[in-house]
């Protein structure tokens, strides 16, 4: 049955995926590394405040989002245990790879898991206790 009236599809404004993604981190530089160590994300330019580095936005060479890290306790601390993201990749293979990353890091995951799109890596721990995830995504249709 096609939906009608207001969020019908016809009245769905056109987007064109994540612009970029930005968490709350109490330790900046860590929440960095951990970025780059297990993701291969790189610094693109800072947020600074009063001359101080405060954030970074950071840039993926392999179609990752966009990710801007700014430091805020507070908002980290209450986001911790919360599963905030979910990375798309594109096939198991790389989900078991990042499972075998996690596990050579040993940072906590919920282990490969059957998904409606092959499998999922779900409640990653990352930086603060942020739950990240990395779900198979279905190719785009022509």
């Amino acid at each position: 049955m096609a939906r009608t009236g207001p969020g019908a599809v016809s009245d769905a404004i056109a987007l064109s995926g994540a612009h970029h993604v930005r968490l709350p981190v109490s330790d900046l530089e860590a929440a960095v590394t951990w970025f780059a160590d297990l993701l291969g994300y790189e610094k693109d330019f800072p947020f600074e405040t009063d001359g101080s580095v405060t954030g970074w936005a950071l840039r993926h060479g392999v179609g990752g989002p966009a990710v801007t890290l700014i430091t805020d306790a507070t908002r980290a601390r209450a986001c911790s245990g919360f599963p905030l993201f979910a990375f798309g990749v594109p096939d198991e293979a790389t989900v078991r790879g990042i499972a075998a990353r996690l596990d050579a890091r040993g940072i906590t995951h919920g282990g490969v898991q059957p998904a409606l799109v092959e499998v999922k890596l779900p409640f990653v721990e990352g930086p603060d206790g942020i739950l990240f995830g990395f779900y198979v995504k279905a190719a785009a249709s022509p």
